[in-house]
């Protein structure tokens, strides 16, 4: 496998839900802006859960980026997840969408809450540039909620990633990135770094942010990732920005975006016994 570098950028756009949201076209053109100022390689998007969101997007960021998606018959994306491959890049995808729902979530009766009712659950598609493959795979977890945090949801849901992520092909550097709602300083956070290497660790203790405002022990949440899957196979470095918001509208959403440049390779050993 020759040397990959990769932009990866992940982001939950904070959907729809009024109050907390008065903008939404506005906002949703300030992050066709900002991902035509960061240029990425591959974008993973959640909370995006209207057709017309996705053609507002597609239509600003056309046609560098090419919009990856498993819609419902409604023309929304299923699990309000999206995907954007940048096509000026090189990058293109060579194989079908794959969403995967997950088996354990909220009651669908807690329509306030939206989670049982928003399908939530896996997307994940195989990009290929030349002779570099990778498997891309997003997804956003059930929410925490004042009386309740969902702990046995997120943790059947943390297993469910896994099972996917290791049922895949595990010969292909794996990206798993998305809003997992799980802080690091959970004790569900092992299964985070269960998948392999977490890529926002070290800007994560380097500062005393997070990528919510909400706040755990002082300390506001970090409940969203980038990990490279099977990374005992691989040579991986990451430089990890933080793409920051002062609330759900100003500029953009009620998550920071997490813009990941990511080196991949093969270890020494390897590339020399591939060599022979």
């Amino acid at each position: 496998m020759p040397e990959i570098r990769l932009k990866v950028l992940s982001w939950n756009l904070h959907g729809l839900w009024w109050p907390l949201s008065k903008d939404l076209r506005g906002r949703t053109d300030r992050v066709s802006t900002k991902v035509r100022e960061l240029r990425p390689d591959v974008v993973l998007l959640q909370e995006v859960w209207l057709g017309s969101q996705v053609d507002r997007l597609s239509q600003a960021l056309h046609p560098d980026w090419v919009p990856i998606c498993v819609t419902r018959r409604s023309g929304s994306p299923t699990g309000g997840l999206l995907a954007f491959v940048g096509a000026s890049e090189g990058w293109h995808q060579c194989s079908p969408a794959q969403f995967q729902t997950f088996a354990t979530s909220a009651p669908v009766w807690k329509i306030w809450e939206g989670d049982g009712l928003g399908r939530k659950g896996i997307l994940a598609v195989e990009l290929e540039h030349g002779e570099q493959r990778i498997l891309a795979i997003n997804t956003h977890l059930q929410s925490q909620y004042p009386r309740s945090n969902y702990a046995e949801v997120r943790e059947a849901q943390l297993i469910e990633v896994r099972e996917f992520v290791f049922n895949s092909r595990l010969s292909l550097p794996a990206i798993v990135a998305g809003d997992f709602n799980t802080d690091s300083r959970e004790s569900l956070y092992s299964y985070v770094t269960a998948l392999g290497t977490d890529l926002t660790e070290d800007a994560r203790q380097l500062s005393n942010s997070g990528t919510t405002a909400n706040l755990l022990e002082g300390r506001p949440e970090w409940i969203d990732y980038i990990v490279m899957a099977n990374s005992q196979a691989f040579t991986v470095s990451a430089k990890l920005e933080l793409i920051e918001n002062q609330s759900a509208d100003v500029p953009y959403s009620d998550h920071n975006g997490l813009f990941c440049t990511i080196n991949l390779g093969l270890p020494e050993k390897q590339c020399g016994e591939r060599s022979n």
